[in-house]
């Protein structure tokens, strides 16, 4: 059951922006900010709504999603004020950084919107300042982009990979043309046909009997893929 949660709730990521620079995160256990810490900093959080194991580059933590009940225009203002590291706001997704006081650790958060009067969806993970470099590109995933550089691959306890990259020379609509025939050619449909748009499409989620594919484009050369058998 929980693992039909995260993958709705990613899939509903990507329907709604897929866009942005999408990444998995997660917290560590007994370790970062503490719940009463995170409350003060995210006004409006709920409960941890699911924890799952992942990797990232082969360095183990834990995934967390919460719910916020605060509009992320009101989040994103909270955090320009706190002078929170690495703020980024894309559409309806915000992601910052915060350092672990003593160690040598980060947390990450990626907060996705989804529709106004729905909460936010909060992503965790507390991973090292310095990761261990990233495995090889994963075989599951389409090809990394010519001339993109890998970021980070991230594996989830239910066989789920996600493989992100940066520095990619293409724009998105040339990338997601470029998978858009690669994975029609698979025999993968896609379920939204972003490349129509007028934009000529940043992301999309490409499916069949056997696997889903979803994949986002940023302008600035980043991206992410994700993989999923279907049950």
């Amino acid at each position: 059951m929980v693992k039909k949660v995260i993958w709705a709730l990613l899939t509903m990521a990507a329907a709604v922006n897929v866009s942005a620079e999408v990444y998995l995160l997660g917290p560590g256990r007994n370790r970062g900010t503490g719940v009463n810490d995170l409350s003060a900093l995210l006004p409006g959080m709920e409960k941890v709504l699911h924890t799952e194991k992942i990797t990232v580059n082969s360095y183990g933590t834990v995934l967390e999603v919460s719910a916020v009940k605060k509009d992320i225009e009101e989040i994103a203002l909270l955090l320009r004020k706190m002078k929170v590291d690495k703020l980024n706001i894309s559409g309806g997704t915000l992601r910052f950084e915060r350092k672990v006081r003593g160690t040598r650790f980060v947390e990450r958060f990626l907060l996705i919107a989804s529709r106004k009067e729905r909460p936010v969806t909060c992503f965790r993970m507390l991973v090292p300042e310095k990761l261990p470099p990233p495995q090889e590109w994963p075989p599951e995933l389409p090809p990394l982009p010519s001339g993109a550089i890998i970021t980070s691959v991230t594996r989830l306890a239910d066989g789920g990979i996600c493989g992100e990259f940066r520095d990619a020379p293409q724009p998105p609509h040339i990338m997601l043309r470029n998978v858009d025939a690669l994975m029609r050619n698979r025999k993968m449909f896609p379920a939204g046909n972003e490349i129509a748009s007028r934009n000529g499409g940043r992301g999309e989620i490409f499916y069949d009997k056997n696997a889903i594919v979803w994949v986002a484009f940023s302008d600035s050369g980043h991206g992410a893929f994700f993989y999923r058998r279907r049950k």
